[in-house]
């Protein structure tokens, strides 16, 4: 079963591979009559395009490996250095319209 993940900073899932629920097919069969499968349940892409629990969605390991890299180049060795600052081109004073249809 699973219940910390939601609680965590970050969580990343790999398609076909990775799955987190609370409950498995196997009881969902049992209770409900339904045929659900690992992926339908609680797949990489149920938890990045439905719930939102997961924040990362790769394709294979290699990709999450190379997500989990740089998610971590950005944060500081320890809690006594700084994190380090990127530069990027964004417009700070940046608006999207779209956002407030949400």
């Amino acid at each position: 079963a699973v219940y910390s993940p939601a609680l965590t900073d970050f969580i990343f899932m790999t398609e076909g591979t990775s799955q987190m629920f609370i409950t498995g097919p196997q009881v969902i069969k049992a209770v409900t009559g339904e045929d659900v499968t690992l992926e339908q349940l609680g797949g990489a892409a149920v938890h990045n395009q439905t719930s939102g629990v997961a924040h990362f969605y790769a394709a294979s390991e290699a990709e999450t490996l190379a997500q989990v890299r740089r998610l971590l180049s950005f944060l500081p060795n320890n809690n006594l250095d700084e994190a380090e600052f990127v530069y990027t081109e964004d417009d700070v004073a940046r608006q999207n319209e779209e956002l407030l249809a949400i």
